[in-house]
C-alpha cells in the first residue's frame, strides 16, 4: 500500500544519466594560431612596404658626369643590419663598388654621421676605399669619430662644418663586471672552458692581472694601427697624428687647425668640391643606390633577429662577446 504523498522512486531506466566530461575545446587554439598566422602575414606586407619606401629607386645612369652619394650614418660593426642602424662592411663596401664600376660617375661623396665603431670593421672600410682610384669627399654632418674618422682620413677631402665632431682617433675597450651584483642576489655560475684565457673579460668575475696586461697589448696594437691609419691617409706624420691621439673630438674649425679636417662647408659645398674633383661642368647629378639587405630588414621589422640567432644553440650571444672588442 503506498503512503499518500509519498514520490515514488524512478525506474532504473529513468534514472537521470551523468553528466560526461565536457570534451576539450579546441577553438582557444585556433584563435591562437590564427592570430600568429596574421600577424606574420602583416609582417610580411609590412616589410615589403618598408623596403619600397626605404629604396631609392633604380640607379640614375647618365652619359655625363655623375657624383655617387654614399651614407656612413650608423654604428659600424661586422655584424647587423643598416635598417636598426649597423653599418657593416659588407653593406657600405657594396655600395662603394657600385659607384666605382658605374662609369657615369665621375666622384664620390660620403655623408658622414657616425660615432664609429668596432676596429676590425672600420679598419676593413678605410682599405676598401683606399683602393678606389675616382675622387672621394666626405661631407661630416653631427659627428665624425673614432672609426668614422679613421675611414673618412682615406678620402680625398674631408669637409665639415664649424660645429661638427670630429677626431676620437683612440681605442676602447668596455669589460663590465657585475661578480659584486651577482654575490648579493646570490646567483652564481660554473663556468668551463679549454684554454686558459677563454673567458677572459667574463663579466662575471674580476680579471687577473695577466688577463689585463693582454687586454692592453690588443688595445695598444690597434691603437698603434689607427694612428698609423690616420696618418698615412692624411699625409702627416705619425708622431703628429699620435699627439692627437687623445681620443678626444674637436669641434670642425679647431679639427681644420691642426690637418684633420680639409675645409669647412655644408653638405651642397662638398658636392660642389666632388664635382670640381671629378671634372664636372655646371650641377652635378646625384646617384644613390638602393640597399638589399631583404633578410635584414624583416628581422628589424619583425624584431626576432636576435632570438633566433640563439635558438637551438648554447653558445654564448655574440652581442656580449663584441662588447668587449677594441673600438
Amino acid at each position: 500500500m503506498e503512503h499518500q504523498g509519498a514520490t515514488p522512486a524512478p525506474r532504473a531506466s529513468e534514472q537521470p544519466a551523468a553528466p560526461s566530461a565536457p570534451e576539450r575545446s579546441s577553438t582557444g587554439w585556433r584563435w591562437f594560431i590564427g592570430a600568429v598566422v596574421v600577424l606574420l602575414l602583416a609582417a610580411f606586407a609590412c616589410s615589403f612596404v618598408a623596403f619600397w619606401a626605404y629604396d631609392s629607386g633604380p640607379t640614375i645612369r647618365t652619359s655625363g658626369g655623375s657624383v655617387a652619394l654614399l651614407y656612413l650614418d650608423g654604428v659600424i660593426a661586422g655584424t647587423g643590419s643598416v635598417y636598426n642602424g649597423i653599418i657593416t662592411p659588407e653593406y657600405f663596401v657594396d655600395q662603394l663598388q657600385q659607384a666605382d664600376e658605374d662609369p657615369s660617375v665621375r666622384a664620390i661623396l660620403i655623408r658622414v654621421d657616425s660615432p664609429g665603431g668596432t676596429v676590425a670593421a672600420s679598419q676593413e672600410i678605410s682599405m676598401e676605399i683606399a683602393r678606389i682610384e675616382k675622387p672621394i669627399v666626405v661631407s661630416v654632418g653631427d659627428i665624425c669619430a673614432s672609426g668614422a674618422y679613421m675611414v673618412s682620413s682615406q678620402c680625398d677631402e674631408i669637409v665639415a662644418t664649424p660645429t661638427s665632431s670630429v677626431g676620437s682617433i683612440g681605442v676602447i675597450a668596455q669589460i663590465p663586471n657585475v661578480e659584486g651584483l651577482l654575490d648579493t642576489l646570490g646567483i652564481e655560475f660554473t663556468v668551463l672552458t679549454a684554454g686558459e684565457y677563454k673567458d677572459a673579460g667574463s663579466p662575471y668575475r674580476s680579471m687577473t692581472a695577466t688577463e689585463t696586461a693582454l687586454f692592453e697589448e690588443y688595445i695598444d696594437v690597434a691603437y698603434r694601427e689607427f694612428i698609423d691609419i690616420v696618418a698615412e691617409g692624411r699625409s702627416l706624420p705619425a708622431d703628429e697624428v699620435e699627439e692627437m691621439a687623445t681620443g678626444w673630438m674637436w669641434p670642425g674649425m679647431v679639427a681644420r687647425e691642426m690637418g684633420l679636417v680639409d675645409s669647412l662647408g655644408t653638405f651642397n659645398d662638398a658636392l660642389d668640391r666632388a664635382a670640381e674633383l671629378g671634372g664636372i661642368e655646371g650641377e652635378p647629378t646625384v646617384v644613390t643606390y638602393s640597399a638589399d639587405d631583404y633578410s635584414g630588414l624583416l628581422r628589424s621589422l619583425i624584431g626576432f633577429g636576435s632570438r633566433l640567432q640563439r635558438l637551438g644553440s648554447f653558445a654564448p650571444d655574440a652581442d656580449a662577446v663584441r662588447r668587449t672588442l677594441p673600438r
